[in-house]
């Protein structure tokens, strides 16, 4: 029974320490590892000249695809056609005027 006792007190002492050790971060483990997830990225400035030269482009890329879209709405729109030429237009004049011409 005493050996028992013995081996267990031996083996707690012997296990305690190295859990406790595992277990514990070390401050500089943990500092490393929060400089490493705070790490900021700078990105270098781009010339006032580039940004001119995208915002030129680009404004002539709108206005070329504009008068595309112009030019496609423009033939792709039905012709105009003159009022007096619709069916129920010219079948309400006749019916007018024949009832007219009924009431004389």
């Amino acid at each position: 029974m005493k050996a028992n006792v013995i081996a267990v007190i031996a083996l707690t002492v012997a296990v305690f320490p190295s859990a406790v050790l595992a277990q514990a971060a070390s401050p500089e483990t943990t500092l490393q590892q929060e400089l490493r997830h705070r790490r900021v990225i700078v990105r270098p400035i781009t010339p006032i000249d580039q940004v001119q030269q995208d915002v030129d482009q680009a404004t002539a890329e709108v206005q070329r695809q504009q008068a595309g879209d112009s030019a496609v709405r423009d033939l792709s729109r039905p012709p105009s056609r003159q009022p007096n030429l619709d069916p129920d237009l010219k079948g309400g004049i006749q019916t007018r005027n024949l009832n007219n011409a009924l009431r004389r």
